[in-house]
């Protein structure tokens, strides 16, 4: 299971680097290995992923994923760093509204932005099963696949971008209705509760791809 993690790892990383997701100082990314109380974690500029337990002291960069993996089970995937549009978000100071089905669906909802190092604060944003969080100028993704890691920080980008965009305009910014949030939400919900049992097994959780 490890080399297969570390394969997989190592496919998403080039997939982000295509999509201009990874690559910048400060540049992080790991994956849980299903069954283990550890994972694999890569930085920006190294050629191979370093093995990383859960329940020993690994300091610098590491301790936000191993903060990250303790606060949810579900999380099969981290990624950490920054981009144009996600730094321009922070730089709002503001939260990000639900402004698509499909953010709603696969996202959640976003809670303020987070101070660096506020661990306390970050285990709160995510608590309630969001998939993103902004902390400092870094924005946080959290998925629990090889794939939907991949989707929904590419999701996450063209939502800030739009947000962004639409928040310059100084013109009313329209959400979608409660109603979609809740049920959206609640799908959401069942595939995190799925994939904390799948990860928990030592499986990589299957049928994620379902809207």
């Amino acid at each position: 299971m490890k080399d297969q993690i570390k394969t997989l790892l190592l496919a998403d990383v080039e997939r982000f680097i295509a999509e201009g997701l990874f690559g910048n100082d400060g540049d992080s990314f790991s994956m849980r290995i299903p069954g283990r109380n550890e994972f694999l974690l890569i930085r920006s500029g190294d050629e191979k992923p370093e093995r990383v337990p859960m329940n020993g002291p690994v300091g610098n960069d590491a301790d936000l994923h191993n903060t990250l993996y303790r606060v949810r089970a579900d999380a099969g995937a981290v990624l950490v760093g920054k981009t144009a549009w996600s730094e321009a978000l922070a730089s709002l100071d503001t939260v990000i509204p639900t402004l698509f089905d499909e953010q709603a669906r696969h996202l959640g909802k976003a809670r303020a932005p987070v101070r660096e190092s506020d661990l306390e604060g970050l285990e709160e944003a995510l608590g309630g099963g969001a998939n993103v969080a902004i902390v400092g100028e870094q924005r946080l993704c959290l998925g629990p696949t090889p794939d939907r890691i991949v989707f929904n920080a590419t999701l996450f980008e063209k939502c800030a971008k739009a947000f962004v965009i639409a928040q310059s305009s100084g013109k009313p910014i329209r959400k979608i209705p409660w109603w979609v949030c809740s049920i959206a939400g609640g799908r959401l919900k069942k595939d995190q509760a799925r994939a904390a049992e799948s990860l928990a097994a030592g499986r990589i959780p299957e049928g994620m791809n379902a809207y």
